[in-house]
């Protein structure tokens, strides 16, 4: 089985980044999506689910599909929540929890309504405190003093607020380093990396995405991996799951029916 994997910010929406974006996500552009995953009898599935299938004491559906989202960015709860709950779809989301001390701060949601996610079935997991560069950590502490602060700083704030001890884990940016996994291993169950092209930033220079996760084959015209590292399969490292940005590679509306797709093959 191979799963697909989608991740993304929430909406574009905010104007900074509007005027950089080349493709820009609309409520109804998640609206297109979630009716092409439902047309093709896709489910969405949680870590707990992936995990219990991949040690076995679970099933899955026939097509189990994951939504991810990194960043408790308003639009997330506001505008994508909604019409996911119409298509019977759930999320997982990963906290940066800086952002959430700052109460005057309107582009994030509160603590209640990420509550309120967690009441309907969303998955919470963890995403560092301040969102800094693993590669960055890396190399300014090797000891891994750095990321276990910024590891510690956030599973305590989730457990605060929302009496959650975060078992995932999402890698920031298109950052990856040894040092950092060796810590995220003695914390959660999964690390997840993030895919917009064919190269990841580690503390010991670029490499390529299929290398670091150890799928053979070139990387392919569109500008990303090869196919295969683009699915989360039994063999997949767990600490290096993927996840494919919407705005990137499969923003075009055939080419996420066709990445669906392609978890069909066998």
């Amino acid at each position: 089985m191979r799963i697909p994997i989608t991740m993304c910010h929430g909406t574009s929406w905010q104007p900074q980044k509007v005027k950089r974006q080349k493709n820009l996500l609309t409520a109804g552009r998640f609206e297109r999506y979630f009716g092409i995953a439902s047309e093709l009898g896709f489910q969405s599935i949680s870590y707990d689910d992936l995990a219990e299938w991949r040690n076995g004491t679970g099933d899955l559906p026939q097509r189990p599909i994951m939504f991810d989202f990194d960043h408790p960015d308003w639009s997330i709860g506001k505008l994508i929540w909604p019409i996911m709950q119409r298509f019977g779809f759930k999320g997982n989301l990963f906290v940066n929890t800086s952002p959430m001390e700052k109460t005057e701060n309107w582009i994030y949601m509160k603590w209640d309504q990420l509550r309120e996610l967690v009441s309907d079935g969303w998955h919470i997991g963890a995403h560092t405190y301040r969102h800094y560069r693993m590669d960055y950590l890396a190399k300014k502490d090797p000891s891994g003093g750095l990321i276990r602060e910024e590891l510690q700083k956030a599973d305590e704030m989730l457990e605060e607020n929302l009496g959650i001890v975060p078992l995932d884990f999402a890698f920031t940016s298109t950052t990856w380093s040894q040092i950092a996994e060796d810590e995220v291993k003695k914390r959660y169950r999964f690390g997840r990396l993030w895919i917009i092209g064919t190269h990841y930033d580690t503390e010991k220079g670029r490499v390529r995405f299929a290398d670091l996760v150890g799928v053979p084959g070139a990387d392919e015209e569109d500008g990303g991996p090869p196919g295969a590292a683009r699915y989360i399969t039994q063999e997949t490292h767990p600490y290096r799951l993927p996840s494919m940005e919407l705005e990137n590679l499969i923003f075009e509306y055939d080419a996420f029916r066709a990445y669906l797709k392609g978890a069909l093959k066998e």
